[in-house]
């Protein structure tokens, strides 16, 4: 029985990459183990980055909090800019999906009433946690053409949604017929904004009181 894998043993650590990956410790594949540190990697990303900065966030600083090897990061990610664009993903995809999941369980009910529980649902996730908001409305702006053009497509995918919803509205003659899209980027535009600096600022409102400020403004926008 072989003993248990160890990320700071010297004798693992110098291990090639087709032995360790072939090898299974404590009942766990290398797939498995992989996901392990992927995990690890995402909330050490969230902490260090949410706390002091992508600029600050250095790759030695997130293994160590991680506990994964600088090898292991490395077979994970190309560099720090891949790590941070797997938990931006991450991030943005939990907010999409309940954002999409607010608009499938208020199917039939008014307009205003669908836009404010998506609203609530996309924006909840990343101002309810610090560390996320300045993620994903501080931090991803400007970080590199990579991640700007990965924060763009997400936005895009908002905008899509506010369109397509906005667009059913006026099939349904539940809304006058207007520019969906520039009322999204609006909503969109003035959500950046405002969360950004929201997070910056020592002197806050409280998180629920944020949501509902920008409930209201999106109702304003798209059903007024």
């Amino acid at each position: 029985m072989g003993r248990p894998y160890d990320d700071n043993d010297p004798f693992d650590r110098k291990a090639t990459v087709t032995e360790t990956r072939d090898r299974v410790y404590s009942g766990q594949s290398p797939e498995q183990r992989d996901d392990s540190r992927r995990l690890r990697l995402r909330a050490a990303s969230r902490e260090l980055i949410g706390t002091l900065g992508y600029a600050a966030t250095s790759v030695e600083k997130l293994c160590a909090e991680a506990k994964v090897s600088t090898r292991h990061f490395y077979q994970l990610y190309d560099n720090k800019e891949g790590a941070f664009l797997d938990l931006y993903d991450h991030l943005t995809a939990q907010s999409f999906t309940a954002a999409s999941q607010a608009l499938e369980l208020t199917t039939g009910e008014p307009l205003a009433d669908r836009i404010a529980a998506a609203l609530v649902a996309y924006v909840g996730p990343m101002v309810e946690d610090l560390h996320v908001a300045r993620i994903t409305f501080v931090e991803a702006v400007g970080v590199s053409s990579k991640v700007e053009e990965r924060r763009l497509s997400f936005r895009e995918g908002v905008i899509g949604m506010i369109v397509g919803e906005g667009t059913a509205a006026v099939a349904r003659g539940e809304a006058t017929d207007r520019d969906f899209r520039f009322a999204g980027l609006a909503l969109v535009g003035a959500i950046n904004a405002i969360v950004y600096d929201w997070a910056q600022r020592s002197e806050r409102e409280s998180h629920v009181e944020l949501e509902s400020a920008l409930t209201a403004l999106a109702v304003t926008l798209l059903a007024g």
